[in-house]
This record gives structure tokens, C-alpha cells and sequence, in this order.
């Protein structure tokens, strides 16, 4: 294995040192994202192909322009609340993930985007991604990571192989994970007006706003299906099966407690689950790694997760 961690991806060795990082306010994070795909901007050194499988099901395939043989692989799902597609904003992420190894490739989920297309289009797309990743590589060579709407349907689909085909990833990671559809949480009234991202600092959510956010088209993907269906609220999942899992939070974001009562379950249940919790941060914070010092220490965490789990040589 040969690891290239930082070496293609443009300023990625100077942002390594703390003191080179950008300054940027995280109220001006919320700017970054843009609406130009991630296919449209292929960055030197890197190959990208767009892929169907039978179902018609879209993914990407990412890796670095090298003579290695492909051995491993991070299949990743976008956030977005499902009416968002795989945009530029996840570039600062999914490159260094290919830096990790010559050997690794990211496979990044195109799903079918809400209001058009609801519950379960995108978990069936997924599980149909899983199945064709699962022609060429073991279940141990395949870690699954997502955020926000792409860490719930990471976890509703890590509960789907393992019931329907009684399979496992190697390891998942989980960065600000959307979890529980009936917004039981404590934290979406604590830290509504603390997550600059999610929530509004200039007023409180009340019992009735919420009720309003619940009906709103945040919520649009659900459709008619029961907000209790472990595949729609991943939190009342049974998980008596879990592989090794990293959940990495903002102690600022709504979603707060969705992590942490998911965290909490997973440990009651026996399963080796690592909690990151950043103070001040809000929603999504490490996808702003090339900006945002605590964004690259999460992002940091996640290398070392990703290595560890694949048993790569400590770098």
C-alpha cells in the first residue's frame, strides 16, 4: 500500500499546519456551498466516472490517477435534506479521502432528490449501489460514511444489509447525522438558535414551530411513510448487529441529540461506537476542513478511523 495522504489535493499540505489555515467566521460558512456538481469540476491528478447500475441507480466513482490496483473502498452519501444534489460543496472532502491510499476509490451515491422522488427511492438506490460494490469487493473492504440526510440514509442502509442480506460493512462513519424523523431531541429547542447553519438565532423554536418544521418541506422525503420506520427514523432501529462506528458532532447543532441518543443505544447494545463532540460547532462543521481549524481536526479523525479500519500502515 502505497499512501499518498495530501499529495495531489490542491493546498491540502499547506492547511495541515494550524497556522496556515484561512480565517473565516463560521457564520460565512453557510456561503461556501454552491450549485455547480461535482462532476463538473474534476480536479488534476484525480479521475472521475459517472455510473449506473441495472436499476438505473447514479454513483460516482473517485480515485486518483494511479497504477494501483483498487482494493478498498469509502462509499460515501451527500447531505443536501435529499432536495440538494452531490455539488461542489463536498469537494474539500471526498479528495483527501482519496489522498488516504493509491489503493482506496470513493463511490459517492447521485441519489434521486426529493420532493420528485421519496422515501425509500433513495435507500433502495443505495442498497442497489451496495449490491453492485459487492460484485467486485468484500463487505470487509467497503466502509460506508455519509452527513446530515447522507448519514441517515448511511445508517438505514447499514441496517438494510445487515437484515436483508446479514452483512457488514467493515466500519461507518457518521458526521452530523439526521436520525430521528420525530425530532424527539431536547436540542432542537436548546440549540435552535445556536446552530447557524439549521436552526435561527433570532428566534426560539416553540411546541408549535416545531410542529410546523415537522410539516415543512425539510420533511418532504418522508411522503406518507411512518415516522417510527427504522429505515425513516435510523434511531428506532433494534441493532443487534453494528460494525465499528465514528459519530462526529457539533455540541451547537439541533441534531445534537439525535447522535447522542444514537450513540447511547449503540453502546447499550454492545457495539464499539467512537463519539466526536466539538463545543461551538454547528451542523456539517468538517465539511469546511479547508477553512475552519476544527473542520480539519474532524476531518483528521476520520483519516485515522478510516486507516485504523482497513489496518493501513499508521501515517
Amino acid at each position: 500500500m502505497n499512501s499518498t495522504f495530501g499529495s495531489n489535493y490542491f493546498g491540502f499540505k499547506k492547511v495541515q499546519q494550524a497556522n496556515l489555515l484561512p480565517k473565516i467566521s463560521l457564520n460565512n460558512t453557510a456561503k461556501i456551498p454552491t450549485h455547480k456538481y461535482l462532476y463538473d469540476n474534476i480536479r488534476k491528478g484525480y479521475s472521475l466516472t459517472r455510473k449506473k447500475t441495472e436499476n438505473n441507480a447514479k454513483y460516482v466513482i473517485l480515485k486518483n490517477e494511479t497504477e494501483e490496483s483498487i482494493k478498498k473502498v469509502i462509499y460515501y452519501i451527500h447531505g443536501g435534506n435529499y432536495v440538494k444534489g452531490l455539488t461542489t460543496t463536498y469537494e474539500s472532502l471526498v479528495y483527501p479521502l482519496c489522498d488516504i491510499s493509491d489503493d482506496i476509490q470513493v463511490i459517492l451515491l447521485d441519489y434521486s432528490l426529493a420532493p420528485n422522488y421519496k422515501y425509500p427511492t433513495q435507500l433502495d438506490e443505495a442498497f442497489d449501489v451496495w449490491n453492485e460494490l459487492t460484485k467486485e469487493f468484500t463487505p470487509e473492504d467497503i466502509i460506508i460514511g455519509g452527513d446530515s440526510s447522507g448519514g441517515h440514509l448511511a445508517l438505514s442502509l447499514v441496517e438494510k444489509i445487515q437484515k436483508d442480506k446479514n452483512e457488514s460493512p467493515k466500519s461507518a462513519f457518521f458526521i452530523s447525522p439526521w436520525i430521528d424523523m420525530t425530532c424527539s431531541g431536547k436540542s432542537y429547542f436548546t440549540n435552535y438558535q445556536k446552530d447557524i447553519v439549521l436552526g435561527d438565532p433570532n428566534k426560539p423554536l416553540t411546541k408549535e414551530n416545531l410542529e410546523e418544521l415537522k410539516n415543512s418541506e425539510m420533511f418532504c422525503f418522508i411522503g406518507y411513510a411512518n415516522r417510527n420506520d427504522p429505515y425513516v427514523s435510523p434511531l428506532f432501529g433494534d441493532y443487534t448487529k453494528f460494525p465499528n462506528s465514528l459519530f462526529i458532532v457539533g455540541d451547537n447543532e439541533i441534531l445534537l441529540d439525535d447522535t447522542l441518543n444514537m450513540v447511547k443505544k449503540l453502546k447499550e447494545n454492545g457495539h464499539k461506537v467512537k463519539l466526536y463532540k466539538k463545543e461551538g460547532m454547528s451542523h456539517n462543521f468538517p465539511l469546511y476542513l479547508n477553512f475552519m481549524q476544527d473542520g480539519f481536526e474532524a476531518f483528521i479523525t476520520i483519516k485515522d478511523f478510516i486507516v485504523d479500519s482497513f489496518e493501513f500502515e499508521s501515517m
